[in-house]
């Protein structure tokens, strides 16, 4: 049976340490905090969340409400609370 080209190879990427399969060729600002805290909505709670050993061109970065990007396979994110004063 020939396989579909256009469906993104599943990769797992790293949040807060812990392995995730991703079968999407991008992950948003919401689904990074969902893998990090489920259960807890992004809007909720502020959130900041970086990204390193990303695709070339966006190798590192953070990622903010509302935007996404491409991931790679070992791809690290760091999801934590952020305090407001």
């Amino acid at each position: 049976m020939p396989q579909d080209d256009h469906r993104p190879r599943p990769v797992t990427i790293i949040v807060n340490t812990r392995p995730h399969p991703w079968d999407s060729k991008d992950i948003s600002f919401e689904q990074a905090v969902g893998l990090a805290y489920p259960g807890e909505p992004a809007d909720d709670q502020d959130f900041t969340v970086r990204y390193s050993r990303g695709p070339d061109g966006h190798g590192s970065g953070s990622l903010t409400p509302g935007h996404s990007v491409e991931v790679k396979n070992n791809m690290v994110f760091d999801v934590y609370r952020t305090s407001r004063s």
